[in-house]
């Protein structure tokens, strides 16, 4: 009885796995997280899901990467990810959660956290870049979030269907703090995190961190000086003979996202807990200007105004779409 009650089980899923991979229409053509629709939220590279999509040509293609400076001068240099038409020289950041707590304010990206009293936890947000890039060096002069404990600010590049991802991240228990890491096929290896002592409150002043990622090595820097080597001969994984150092195509991206009340213990005990929270409480982090410079598939130079294996293409669940958490694009510490 229950050996039938355990086929009948699959066999619904299968039913509903096949109805899933043909409900998308040409008018609706894009798939991502069991819903179809038209628009970047659903058909931009990297959020939309190609095998259960219309057609294969129904996702966009990756972008690309551009040689540019971003100064955000304009307010078209972030835009909500649903009014982005596919010019990513005319827009050149997209906040990608809805409320949109993403802005330019006094020349500068504004990453905003709001508390949202359902979640009872804050409500972040993330900019992600509209050009992709594989390999190259991009530099962000950042004000972070550090202000209150459990505040999380975040500079990562990263793609989310392989799961390889290179990151600066700033913990509010530690505003002086920089932690770096990287991780290949979304293998969550916490133990390779190192952590640079800035010598100043970042939350108070503005530091440049770069990324300089290329074929064979990653090297973060702070204020211009090399604070982290990874080289990738140094990545070598004996049992699988893959080299754990991610190679993906990704996307440059800014988070703040709320680790102190995130309900997991060990992303509490790393961010610093709980996050203080009141009457008109906010928390905001700043990206002056993003410098970046491709020596891989570079589609131009433009200045806006305003492992040795493949990695397997195994796509990283996020929510729905429709409550989709701002600045969960970081994995919690558990």
């Amino acid at each position: 009885m229950k050996l039938n009650t355990l086929m009948l089980a699959a066999t619904a899923l299968a039913a509903s796995a096949v109805q899933a991979q043909s409900t998308c229409t040409e008018w609706s053509p894009c798939f991502r997280e069991g819903y179809c629709d038209s628009d970047a939220m659903f058909c931009l590279w990297g959020l939309c899901d190609e095998t259960k999509s219309f057609n294969s040509t129904s996702c966009w293609q990756p972008e690309g990467c551009a040689s540019q400076l971003v100064a955000f001068d304009s307010s078209a240099d972030v835009i909500g990810i649903r009014s982005y038409t596919g010019n990513p020289n005319a827009n050149p950041y997209l906040s990608i959660f809805e409320p949109d707590n993403a802005s330019v304010v006094n020349g500068a990206l504004q990453l905003q956290m709001n508390y949202q009293a359902e979640q009872n936890k804050g409500f972040g947000a993330t900019a992600s870049g509209s050009h992709t890039i594989q390999y190259g060096r991009v530099t962000a002069r950042v004000k972070t979030a550090s202000v209150a404990p459990g505040v999380v600010s975040s500079f990562i590049i990263r793609n989310d269907q392989t799961g390889d991802e290179i990151d600066f991240e700033w913990v509010g228990r530690d505003p002086s703090q920089v932690q770096t890491n990287y991780y290949f096929n979304d293998i969550l290896d916490y133990t390779k995190m190192v952590a640079y002592d800035v010598g100043a409150d970042t939350s108070k002043d503005y530091h440049d961190y770069t990324i300089d990622w290329s074929e064979n090595r990653i090297q973060w820097l702070v204020d211009g000086k090399v604070i982290r080597t990874v080289n990738k001969a140094d990545t070598l994984d004996a049992a699988t003979g893959k080299y754990l150092f991610p190679t993906s195509e990704a996307r440059v991206g800014f988070s703040i996202w709320d680790g102190g009340n995130s309900g997991a213990q060990g992303t509490q005990e790393w961010a610093g807990y709980p996050t203080p929270w009141g009457t008109g409480v906010s928390y905001r982090m700043f990206v002056d200007s993003v410098d970046t410079k491709c020596t891989g598939g570079d589609q131009g130079t433009t200045t806006s105004d305003g492992g040795e294996q493949p990695a397997d293409p195994t796509s990283v669940p996020e929510p729905p779409v429709s409550t989709l958490p701002g600045g969960q694009k970081c994995r919690p510490r558990y």
